[in-house]
């Protein structure tokens, strides 16, 4: 039997900890059979009436999660690749079940968050991050060609528009996802006022009393209400996009700004159909054989 990649435990205080840790591999990576025991264990928690709050947390030093399996996109012969839509709808799928779950939820990060990882965490209520150099948040899909396949073009700046006004998290967000940069935790804990920072070595203690707070329960109810309707009702108000834009970074520009207006989940419809013109395409088949070629030397 093979070693599942997901852990569940629970706490005696009610919250339940559930810590990725894929088998023989230096790293966790977003794959079929990780969405597929995510959704298991999602599965399991949401009937659960004792369960007062959930951690996700990674049980690899310096890694929360990667980012998403890159042989599945550069294996697909074309863009709007049957098999790249199941994978990327199977994420999609799992990640709005653990929005819904009934209780609060927080991604506890000791590592590197990106792409997909970053998006699994930002579909959690809080993220509460160790002040370690190895912290990184991105979304560096564009320099693979790419963007976010799994809602991040629309939950970050709902996130950090939430939190401050809807041009900084349309500035905030753009500036992440045409640049492919990543961010430190003191960066990160400024744009989201639901990052909180503590010491590796009590991260998940911390995570677990962030949501058994009392006040937690309302706000969780807000904010999920918040992330669900639209940011803004006239993007171009608050926003001005930058100039001179092309390939993947302007199609997630175009993606965040018109999805701005729509329900969070009529929004990710957008993004998902970018994807699937994106992942598939000669140039993008061509930046992940270089990113592969790169790792080699």
């Amino acid at each position: 039997m093979a070693t599942p990649s997901v852990q569940l435990e629970f706490r005696e205080d009610g919250v339940a900890v559930l810590t990725i840790d894929q088998p023989d591999a230096k790293v966790n990576i977003l794959t079929q059979q990780l969405w597929t025991e995510l959704e298991a264990a999602i599965d399991s928690l949401m009937p659960r009436g004792d369960v007062k709050g959930l951690v996700i947390a990674s049980g690899k030093p310096g890694v929360f999660i990667a980012g998403a399996d890159l042989k599945l996109l550069a294996n697909a012969p074309a863009p709007n690749d049957p098999a790249v839509r199941a994978f990327i709808e199977q994420g999609l799928r799992v990640l709005e079940k653990l929005e819904s779950l009934p209780f609060p939820t927080c991604a506890a990060i000791d590592g590197a968050a990106l792409g997909g990882g970053l998006e699994v965490a930002l579909a959690c209520d809080c993220r509460i991050l160790s002040p370690s150099p190895k912290v990184q948040l991105g979304l560096p899909e564009v320099r693979l060609g790419l963007i976010p396949g799994w809602g991040g073009t629309q939950r970050l700046p709902r996130i950090v528009g939430w939190c401050f006004s809807p041009h900084r998290g349309l500035a905030v967000a753009a500036d992440l996802l045409t640049m492919g940069k990543n961010i430190g935790w003191k960066e990160a804990t400024e744009m989201d006022t639901l990052i909180e920072s503590h010491d590796s070595s009590v991260l998940t203690d911390e995570a677990a009393r962030t949501v058994s707070k009392p006040y937690l329960i309302d706000y969780r109810r807000e904010q999920r209400e918040q992330k669900l309707q639209p940011l803004t009702t006239d993007p171009s108000q608050w926003f001005d996009p930058p100039a001179g834009l092309t390939g993947a970074a302007a199609e997630a520009v175009r993606v965040m700004v018109e999805g701005a207006s729509l329900p969070l989940y009529d929004a990710i419809k957008l993004e998902t159909e970018a994807f699937m013109r994106l992942a598939g395409s000669p140039e993008s088949k061509r930046l992940i054989a270089e990113f592969f070629a790169s790792r080699k030397k």
